[in-house]
C-alpha cells in the first residue's frame, strides 16, 4: 500500500470538489471556521481522503494560525503538502458595486497565506517533495478577485523561485 501524503488544509472550503484531486487518498488535517462546519467537513473529507483531525481557526491571524500549524505537524508527523483554498466571494461587477467585506476577506486571505507559509515551512523543508498549492477561486470576476488572483500569482512565482533550491514547490491550481 502506498504511503499517504500528509496534507494540511487550512481554512478548508465547505465544497471540496475543486480540491478533491489534490487531497485524494491523502492524510488530511484541516482547520475550519466553526465546530458546526467541522463535523460535516470531516465526513466529506473521509469520503475522498483520510481525515486525521482538525481544529477550529476562525481568524487569519498569527495567533490563530501558528497553533493550528503545530497541531497539524504533531498529528501528521510532518507536513508534505499545504493546500490553501480559502472560501472567498467577490460580489459586484463594477467598482462602485464592490462589497467592502469581500475586499477585506480577500486581503485577510493574503495575510493568512503569508503567515501559514511562514509557520508551516519549517515542518515542510527537508521532507519528501514538499509542496504548497494555492487554489484560486473560480467563477468570480471583478476588481477584488482580480487583485487576489494577481497577488497569489506573484506570491506563488516568487516563493517557488526562492524555495526551489530547498526542494519546496509552490504552485497555483
Amino acid at each position: 500500500m502506498p504511503k499517504k501524503r500528509k496534507i494540511f488544509l487550512p481554512f478548508a472550503p465547505s465544497c471540496l470538489a475543486e480540491i478533491s484531486e489534490l487531497i485524494m487518498e491523502g492524510e488530511v488535517y484541516y482547520t475550519c471556521a466553526d465546530t458546526e462546519t467541522a463535523a460535516g467537513l470531516e465526513r466529506r473529507l473521509n469520503e475522498i481522503a483520510c481525515c486525521s483531525g482538525g481544529c477550529v481557526t476562525a481568524e487569519m491571524t498569527l495567533e490563530a494560525i501558528a497553533p493550528s500549524v503545530v497541531s497539524c505537524a504533531e498529528s501528521l508527523g510532518a507536513i508534505e503538502m499545504l493546500v490553501y483554498a480559502p472560501e472567498l466571494t467577490a460580489r459586484g461587477e463594477l467598482f462602485l458595486d464592490l462589497v467592502e467585506e469581500d475586499f477585506t476577506a480577500h486581503t485577510a486571505a493574503l495575510n493568512g497565506l503569508f503567515m501559514l507559509c511562514k509557520c508551516a515551512l519549517p515542518y515542510m523543508m527537508g521532507g519528501e517533495s514538499p509542496e504548497i498549492v494555492i487554489v484560486r477561486p473560480r467563477g468570480q470576476k471583478n476588481l477584488t478577485s482580480d487583485m487576489y488572483g494577481a497577488a497569489v500569482s506573484a506570491i506563488a512565482e516568487s516563493m517557488n523561485n526562492e524555495l526551489a533550491e530547498y526542494g519546496v514547490r509552490v504552485r497555483l491550481s
